[in-house]
C-alpha cells in the first residue's frame, strides 16, 4: 500500500470530527464519488475554518487557483497538498514572532521576520509574513504565454508558471535579509524515466532554461551533472524553483540579499522520497534531500520533513485551537 492510499485510509475516519455533517458525504472527484473527498459543495472545509474565510479572500484578490479546485475553493480531496500547504503556514500570515519562532526552530537565523512587501496587502492594509503561490516581481526566467516570452503583468500565479508554494522574509542576526521560498508536498509520487524536457514544440533546456543554468550565480553548481538530467519531477520543479530563487536574489527582490528554497514533504512518502526519478542523478544519493543537497551551492537549500516541521507549527500556533486541529489531522502521518 503506497503512502497515499494509506493517507486515505487514515483521513477517511477522521471526517466526521473535522468537517460538518454534510462536507462528510462522499466528494465527486474527478469522475465518481469517493469517500475520501469532502462534499463538492463544501470543499472550502478543506480549510480550518479560522483561516478559511481569509485564505479564499487572499487567492481570489490575486486570482491565484486552486488546484482541482471547486468554485473558488481548494480541491476537496482530503489529501491535497495545497490545502495542506495553507493549513500549516496561513495562520502565520500576521504573527511574525511566532513565525520566527517556527523558522528558528528549523535552523535558520532569524532576527526578525519581516512583510512581504511586494504582495498586494491584506485586509486592513498590512502586509502578510507569508506569500503564497508566489512568481516574483518579474520574469525572471523568460517562461513563455501562447508561443512566446510572458509579460510580468500577464503570468498567473500558481499556475503555467515556475510557482512558489509560500515565501517568507525575514532579517538575520547579520542584518542581511533572506527570502525563503518554499515548495511543499503532500502524497505525490512520480513516474521513473520520464523526461520534461520537451514540451509540445518547445525545447525547454534550449529554449527557455539553459541560459539560466549557464549563469555564473546560479546556485544550482556547474558541471556536476549534464542539465538535461534535470528535467525529471520533482527535480524538474526544484531546478525551475532554484532558478527563481538565483533570480530573485541576483535582481535584490525586497532588497533580499539571500534567496533560498525550502522542500517540505513527509518523511512517509517514501514513493516521493526515495525514489530518483532521474537516472543521472542516482549516483548523488538516496532521497531528494540528499540529491539536491549535492547540486545546489551551500545555504541555498534545506531539505525539511513535514513530521519534524509539525512540532514546531504546533508548539508557536497564534491560537491553541490551529495546533489542536493540526495535531488531529496530521500527526499520524506515518
Amino acid at each position: 500500500m503506497t503512502f497515499r492510499d494509506r493517507e486515505k485510509k487514515r483521513l477517511e475516519p477522521l471526517k466526521e470530527s473535522l468537517f460538518s455533517p454534510t462536507a462528510c458525504q462522499p466528494g465527486f472527484y474527478p469522475r465518481k464519488r469517493r469517500s475520501y473527498c469532502l462534499h463538492e459543495d463544501k470543499a472550502a472545509e478543506n480549510l480550518h475554518e479560522l483561516i478559511r474565510d481569509e485564505a479564499l479572500r487572499y487567492f481570489a484578490k490575486r486570482r491565484i487557483g486552486w488546484h482541482d479546485g471547486y468554485n473558488n475553493a481548494p480541491s476537496n480531496h482530503l489529501c491535497c497538498s495545497q490545502s495542506c500547504c495553507v493549513n500549516f503556514w496561513f495562520p502565520f500570515v500576521r504573527a511574525p514572532r511566532e513565525l520566527a519562532s517556527v523558522l528558528q526552530d528549523v535552523g535558520y537565523d532569524v532576527d526578525v521576520v519581516l512583510p512581504f512587501t511586494a504582495d498586494e496587502p491584506l485586509k486592513g492594509g498590512e502586509h502578510s509574513c507569508v506569500a503564497f503561490e508566489w512568481i516574483g516581481e518579474r520574469n525572471y526566467l523568460d517562461e513563455r504565454a501562447r508561443g512566446r516570452v510572458a509579460s510580468d503583468d500577464e503570468r498567473t500565479r500558481g499556475a503555467n508558471f515556475t510557482s512558489l508554494d509560500f515565501a517568507i522574509r525575514f532579517r538575520r542576526s547579520d542584518g542581511r535579509i533572506q527570502i525563503v521560498a518554499g515548495e511543499w508536498k503532500y502524497t505525490e509520487q512520480y513516474p521513473n524515466n520520464k523526461s520534461k524536457r520537451h514540451s509540445r514544440k518547445t525545447d525547454r533546456l534550449d529554449q527557455i532554461y539553459r541560459s539560466h543554468l549557464q549563469a555564473p550565480d546560479c546556485q544550482i553548481k556547474s558541471g556536476l551533472v549534464e542539465h538535461d538530467a534535470l528535467f525529471f519531477d520533482p527535480f524538474d520543479q526544484l531546478m525551475r524553483q532554484q532558478l527563481l530563487c538565483s533570480a530573485m536574489e541576483r535582481g535584490g527582490e525586497m532588497d533580499a540579499d539571500i534567496v533560498s528554497l525550502l522542500h517540505v514533504a513527509p518523511k512517509a512518502n517514501t514513493e516521493l522520497m526515495n525514489r530518483i526519478t532521474s537516472p543521472k542523478l542516482e549516483a548523488f544519493g538516496d532521497t531528494i534531500h540528499t540529491v539536491w543537497s549535492k547540486l545546489t551551492e551551500p545555504g541555498r537549500f534545506k531539505g525539511l520533513y513535514v513530521e519534524d516541521l509539525l512540532a514546531s507549527v504546533c508548539r508557536n500556533a497564534p491560537k491553541s485551537e490551529t495546533a489542536r486541529y493540526l495535531r488531529h489531522r496530521y500527526e499520524s502521518i506515518a
